[in-house]
């Protein structure tokens, strides 16, 4: 898997969300998109879209902490 749909998402999402990178969000993300891409989703835009709403989920998890 090419690392584009990683840092694609996370751009997107920090500009739409106005939120920062939170730590280990993109070590967390990859290790989610690889599993999505070994399980056969190869469709770049796919990945993308599937990174936007595991890094809502992810602060969604962060914010319920707080």
């Amino acid at each position: 898997m090419h690392i584009l749909p990683v840092d694609r998402a996370l751009s997107i999402y920090g500009a739409l969300a106005d939120r920062s990178e939170t730590k280990g969000a993109r070590e967390r993300l990859s290790r989610h998109l690889m599993k999505l891409y070994i399980d056969g989703e190869k469709d770049e835009h796919r990945l993308t879209v599937h990174g936007l709403s595991y890094l809502r989920e992810l602060d969604r998890e962060i914010d319920s902490r707080n």
